[in-house]
Parts: structure tokens; sequence; C-alpha cells
């Protein structure tokens, strides 16, 4: 019976609290994110609005340390993560190598332009 009280008091067990509060944390920093990319996709409609779910997860307050607390998580680490994330967003948003019409993109591929190797068995043989 000892060695089963060590591995509980060992290893992390189920808190609903700390659970409860940790998806408090994912919801708002998921509506942060989801913001963040309207406005990198619509910065002219968005540039001048302020949007309280990012100053939320973004800028210094109680109540977001308070959740963190109830979570477990240090404030200033997630909030630096998630002004990571989101700085990242903004930085990595118009670096796609693709051409940006879709019908070059199947024009030049190698799978589509490739050259009949004639191993292919088919009917027209016959």
């Amino acid at each position: 019976m000892a060695s089963y009280e060590k591995a509980l008091n060992e290893f992390d067990t189920f808190n609903p609290v700390r659970n409860l509060w940790r998806n408090v944390l994912i919801v708002a920093i998921s509506d942060a994110i989801k913001i963040k990319n309207n406005i990198i996709k619509f910065k002219e409609f968005y540039e001048k609005r302020r949007f309280h779910e990012i100053d939320y997860v973004t800028l210094p307050n109680s109540d977001f340390a308070k959740i963190c607390e109830y979570a477990e998580l240090d404030h200033n680490l997630v909030r630096k993560k998630v002004i990571n994330t989101l700085n990242n967003m903004e930085k990595n948003y118009d670096k796609d190598n693709m051409p940006s019409m879709p019908w070059k993109r199947l024009y030049q591929s190698k799978g589509i332009n490739r050259e009949s190797s004639g191993n292919y068995t088919t009917v027209s043989k016959l």
C-alpha cells in the first residue's frame, strides 16, 4: 500500500479545477490567434481597431495572472509565448513560395509533366 501512495505523490494527479482554468486559457489564447489571423488577412479593415482578446493575453493584467495562477502556470512565460506566436504569425504570413495561380502550380508540378516509363499495362496494347 505504501508504494501506491508514493506513486500518487510522485506523479501529477488529476485536478479538475486546474484543468478547467487551463481550458479557459486555451479558449482565450485561441480567440486571440483567430483575431490576429483576421487582422493580418484584412489589414486595411482592422488597422485602427483594438481588440480586447489580444490585449487580454498580451498586456500585463491581474485577471490573466490570477487565471494562470489557478492553472498552475507562470503568467509571464505564457504571455511571452503568446506574444512570440502572434509575432511569428505576422512575420510568416506572406512567405508562400508557391505561385499565386493554382493552375500554374499544377502545370509546373513534376508529377503531371513526367515522361512515361513504358511500364504501364493498359488495354491499348491489346
